[in-house]
């Protein structure tokens, strides 16, 4: 369990640093944009905020919040150490149809990506993916 708190904590790091990126740099000029380049058609789009609020500080809130549960859990020493995973598991499941649907947008509205919105995609499906289920198996007899 300790590992998967580890790799967790390593992914969300990432993402942390992907989603400060964007966030301080949104408004300091045009973003880089080597692979995809279309990054600030998606960064400058209607759908790059809500209320007013950038999306990446919303991606940054999430990848701090499933940091801190990762470090949570991998500092605990009570018995049950997954419970502050499964809370990542609830978190990243709707932060990974938040990011089909942002990747969606870019796809199908926009007709522009940015690599590090995509990136983030991935590190969100990886943080699902590392998660364990909301139900633990049950062993039958």
């Amino acid at each position: 369990m300790k590992t998967r708190a580890v790799l967790i904590a390593v992914v969300a790091f990432l993402g942390m640093v992907d989603a400060l990126y964007l966030s301080l740099e949104r408004n300091a000029g045009p973003i880089p944009c080597h692979i995809t380049r279309g990054c600030n058609d998606v960064l400058t789009s209607r759908y790059s905020a809500v209320a007013g609020i950038p999306i990446s500080w919303f991606g940054l809130a999430f990848y701090v919040t499933v940091f801190s549960l990762a470090v949570f859990t991998i500092f605990e020493t009570e018995p049950p150490a997954s419970r502050p995973l499964r809370w990542i598991f609830y978190l990243s499941g709707i932060a990974l149809v938040i990011s089909a649907l942002l990747v969606g947008i870019q796809a199908f509205t926009l007709k522009a990506f940015c690599e590090y919105c995509l990136l983030s995609a991935a590190l969100v499906l990886t943080i699902f993916l590392l998660s364990p289920h909301a139900f633990p198996r049950t062993h039958s007899p």
